[in-house]
């Protein structure tokens, strides 16, 4: 059975992560869902089913790995490319040879009014492209907050600058690595895929001790396939893994996104931290910041992206928590102490627990110090005072203790005084951990 799914809709390309029968999402690696990605497409091309035309809209999940394939796919075919933002509650075009499509341009999901892009031009740039040993580095300025359509706009920008300046010449194989979203993806893939006779985009959750690896997602030459692996040596390095764990309904979601967006903001956070979902809630990184301003659409997709919490599941997101190398990642499980929660918390090398009382506290403090292969150290314990109007930090050594006020659905608490103090400890963690190595590339093997 596939792992991705694409069916075209009235001129809407719906794409999503496949699901069973019975409701369960297929796990399957990035290389597999390139792949698929691939293979749908050139059989929608080939029987005619995409035949081109003005404007093509996508709607749905998408990861950045499959936004190349598509992007490359499609980009031909199509006049202008928009791309759904659920944040927006809109399209966003990220590729364009049309006058009345602009880059970065939105397309209202229900009026289909189409808003100019902003001027970002007054702005620090949101989003960072280098080139550097031969890798083009993408990263999210931390210090910028700006919509997706911004984004798009900024790197299309950067990289029309690196072209005039002769800095992408093309060739064999480019690499690319860092953080980026699915919508810069979709317009990096339009300006560069011609230059290149393959393009291959890290996937850190493919990665091994010693071992970064690179997949395919672009291919003219048949000395490389979509989907291809490609693997990149390095000295060992260590890894901070903190799960958010604690009861349900205690607001983990929006902690944890406030913590992302404190440790992205942060001067002295790794430039590789990373952050995933250990739960099949519906909750994805979407989520919170659709909740900000569109709570019935948010919930609506939240109910649609909902997948069963099986075996399969945990063992699927162990394994790619088990494979990050990155300095620090941050993940988050269910709210209950299951077998399934205990498999993918055992690839955790630190726990921060939240709770609402004292009472919640001993089954998760005895969750992490007995029940698992081996004892995990807590770094925190988190109080939720929801109807709290100030965080309190009780105590920072050992155990950074404390309550945070207010974790309500669509609010940031990004500033708020407990997370800002959790975001040091966790990036301090990643200081105290002796380093085995610097982590540069050594060799390139396929």
């Amino acid at each position: 059975m596939t792992p991705y799914s694409i069916q075209l809709d009235n001129n809407v390309l719906k794409v999503d992560f496949a699901k069973t029968p019975e409701g369960e999402t297929i796990p399957a690696d990035g290389d597999l869902i390139v792949q698929a990605v691939d293979t749908r497409l050139e059989q929608m091309i080939s029987s005619g089913e995409l035949k081109g035309g003005n404007l093509l809209k996508i709607y749905g999940r998408i990861s950045v790995l499959a936004g190349y394939t598509l992007a490359h796919k499609v980009a031909h075919l199509y006049r202008a490319i928009a791309v759904s933002d659920t944040r927006l509650k809109a399209y966003v075009v990220v590729v364009t040879t049309a006058s009345e499509y602009s880059l970065g341009s939105r397309i209202d999901f229900e009026t289909g009014e189409i808003q100019p892009p902003q001027s970002s031009s007054d702005r620090e740039p949101s989003f960072l492209i280098d080139w550097d040993n031969n890798i083009l580095n993408t990263r999210i300025n931390p210090a910028v907050r700006v919509d997706g359509d911004l984004i798009v706009q900024a790197a299309g920008l950067r990289l029309e600058q690196m072209l005039s300046a002769d800095q992408l010449k093309g060739g064999k194989l480019l690499r690319i690595y860092g953080r980026s979203t699915v919508l810069a993806s979709f317009a990096i893939a339009s300006q560069v895929a011609h230059l290149y006779s393959a393009i291959a985009v890290f996937d850190p959750k493919l990665g091994d001790r010693g071992l970064d690896r690179y997949i395919v997602t672009i291919s003219h030459s048949p000395q490389y396939q979509v989907g291809q692996t490609l693997e990149l040596e390095y000295e060992p390095r260590s890894a901070v893994k903190v799960v958010l764990c604690g009861p349900a309904n205690t607001g983990k979601t929006v902690l944890k996104e406030g913590l992302k967006l404190a440790i992205l903001e942060h001067p002295d956070a790794p430039e590789d931290f990373y952050s995933i979902s250990g739960c099949p809630d519906g909750d994805g990184s979407f989520y919170s910041e659709t909740a900000q301003k569109y709570p019935e659409l948010a919930k609506q997709l939240k109910q649609e992206y909902k997948a069963k919490f099986t075996p399969e599941f945990a063992t699927s997101k162990a394994r790619d928590i088990q494979r990050i190398s990155n300095s620090l990642l941050l993940f988050d499980v269910g709210g209950k102490i299951t077998t399934e929660n205990q498999v993918i918390m055992s690839q955790a090398t630190h726990a921060v627990i939240l709770v609402k009382t004292e009472d919640e506290i001993h089954a998760w403090k005895h969750l992490c110090e007995t029940e698992l292969d081996k004892p995990l150290p807590i770094a925190a314990i988190v109080y939720s005072d929801y109807h709290g109007q100030v965080d309190v930090i009780e105590s920072d050594s050992p155990v950074l203790q404390g309550k945070v006020h207010y974790l309500e659905r669509g609010e940031d608490v990004s500033n708020r005084l407990m997370v800002k103090a959790l975001a040091d400890r966790l990036i301090n963690l990643t200081r105290e951990i002796p380093s085995q190595a610097d982590g540069q590339i050594q060799s390139h093997k396929i």
